[in-house]
Order: structure tokens, then C-alpha cells, then sequence
């Protein structure tokens, strides 16, 4: 039984993960701690209270922003109270006694459509999260793409357009920028949309209605998204592309201009290579199983 923790800008879920299920679960606020050790004893308390009643875990996965597998470290994540870099790996095992591993938020959402979703049996895959901003993690021959750093794989940060929109990197024109839900706002305004819309259902209920904008916005978000994830393919030669996120969730006005979009960006060589397909894991537990994947690796 693997404890698994996601860490998020306001709230943190903690989840007891045994066959692939999520078993408990609990969670708490991100905020409102004096500093980090008070946010660890916080998460240690809530651990122990949910372990009492279902049996102690072996290992702890913890997934977050700005995470560094290598070092175990959140490092100054800009969506987080702290400003500082925090070793929450080593801070979680002294406290519950097992070993932990930190990961990157979307390494541990590949790891977990590996192990537990529409990655099973999938030696060479991509994991894409599209949501505020744009995640990925790599999967090739069987393993994990951290990079001599720790933090490779950052497709959301590769240049689409060169010195196109500003990115929260502090770069213009970042994919991120494009196919993320402020992309995806910005674009719908560019293309005459009227009034703004306050996210991306609601962009693409105007899509379904005929809202012309609208629909505009979607036809170059599957254009932009499809160039992106084709130049992904060159790099690393995934078998399987999966989707992940509230952008992903609005089925085929997103999935089938994006098929067709994709395969006709791909090189040749890929041509019927390369399947693209959406998440299977609940959206409820995918955090928590992505991040106990990571604590089978500890």
C-alpha cells in the first residue's frame, strides 16, 4: 500500500493507494501553515489519521509544481506559499518513518496513466496535461525522462511561435501559451469572441451552439496543440500520446479536428505509429494514483 500526496496551490490530497484504487483518502488546505515544517506536520497528522483505520503505507509518493525528483526538493514554485526551496521528500519520510519520493506534477500524472490507465503496457509514452498551464511527462523504454537536471520533458515550455504571446516562464511564445486555458481565453478574444468567457466549457458550449469565435478558437488550439505534440514525437518516439486535463475533457469538439491535425503534422516515418487518446483514470483519483506511482519508485 503506497501513500500518495498531491500538492496543489490551495489544496493538498493525501490518498491510500493499494491495487490501483484509491482505498481513503483526506486532504488540506495548501495555505494558512506558519512556514513549510508546519505545512509537513500538518500533511503527517492527516497521514497518520488516515492510516490508522486502514493498515500503514510502505512508501509515500508526493507529487507537485516545480518538483525535482533528483533531489527530492520543490524548488521556489511560484503557485505555492513558500518561496524557498523545500525538501519535502526527506521532511515526509522523517515524519512518517518510510521512504518518499517528490516528483514533477505531470511526471507523476504520466507514471500514473503507466502503471494505472490508458498507458498499461506502454513502454514508450507521452502524458500531456492540459489545464493553466501545460504539462508532460516522457516515458521511454520503460523509464522515466528526468534529464541530468531532474526537470526535462517540459513541453509546455518549448516555442511554438518565436516572439509570440508572453509566457509565465518569462518567454514569448511558449506552446503553454497557446493551449492552456488562458491560451485558449486569449485566443477566443483574438478571434472576435464576444463578452470573454470565464473558461473553457464555456467556450466550447458557445462552440457547440455555433458561436463562430468560439469555434475559431478551437479550430487553431488543435492546430497549434497538434505541431506541438508532432515535434514531441520526433524526440522521443512515443507509441502512445495521452491527454489529461479539463481542456481534454471536451471530447471529440477537441479529439477529432486534433486527430486529424496530428497526423498530418507527423513525420512520415511515425505515420500509424502513434496512437492519441484521452485519460482513463477517474479524474477524482488520477493526482493521487499519479503520485503514488511515484512511491513504487522509491
Amino acid at each position: 500500500m503506497i501513500l500518495g500526496i498531491d500538492i496543489g496551490g490551495t489544496t493538498s490530497k493525501l490518498g491510500l493507494v493499494q491495487g490501483g484504487k484509491v482505498i481513503a483518502r483526506a486532504r488540506i488546505s495548501t495555505t494558512g501553515h506558519a512556514d513549510d515544517h508546519a505545512f509537513a506536520d500538518a500533511l503527517a497528522r492527516e497521514a497518520e489519521l488516515l492510516t490508522t483505520d486502514n493498515g500503514r503505507p510502505t512508501a509515500v509518493g508526493i507529487g507537485a509544481p516545480n518538483a525535482n525528483q533528483l533531489t527530492g526538493i520543490i524548488e521556489m514554485a511560484p503557485n505555492l506559499p513558500w518561496k524557498h526551496d523545500v525538501p519535502l521528500a526527506r521532511m515526509m519520510s522523517d515524519r512518517l518513518g518510510v521512504p518518499a519520493v517528490l516528483g514533477n506534477d505531470a511526471n507523476a500524472a504520466a507514471l500514473g496513466e503507466w502503471r494505472y490507465g490508458a498507458g498499461q503496457g506502454i513502454d514508450d509514452l507521452l502524458v500531456v496535461t492540459l489545464g493553466t498551464g501545460v504539462g508532460s511527462g516522457f516515458i521511454v523504454n520503460g523509464r522515466l525522462v528526468l534529464g541530468s537536471a531532474g526537470n526535462a520533458g517540459e513541453l509546455g515550455h518549448m516555442i511554438l511561435i518565436p516572439g509570440g504571446r508572453d509566457c509565465t516562464c518569462g518567454r514569448k511564445g511558449c506552446l503553454e501559451a497557446y493551449v492552456s486555458i488562458r491560451g485558449m481565453k486569449a485566443t477566443y478574444m483574438e478571434a472576435g469572441g464576444a463578452g470573454g468567457a470565464e473558461d473553457v466549457k464555456a467556450i466550447a458550449d458557445r462552440a457547440n451552439a455555433g458561436d463562430a469565435a468560439a469555434k475559431e478558437c478551437f479550430t487553431r488550439t488543435t492546430d497549434w496543440l497538434a505541431i506541438g505534440l508532432a515535434n514531441a514525437v520526433c524526440a522521443t518516439g512515443p507509441r502512445r500520446i495521452v491527454l489529461f486535463g479539463g481542456i481534454a475533457r471536451n471530447g471529440e469538439l477537441l479529439m477529432a479536428p486534433l486527430r486529424d491535425r496530428f497526423h498530418s503534422a507527423l513525420l512520415n516515418i511515425y505515420q500509424g505509429r502513434v496512437d492519441l487518446t484521452v485519460s482513463a483514470l477517474p479524474d477524482d483519483d488520477a493526482a493521487l494514483l499519479g503520485a503514488a506511482a511515484l512511491g513504487t519508485l522509491g
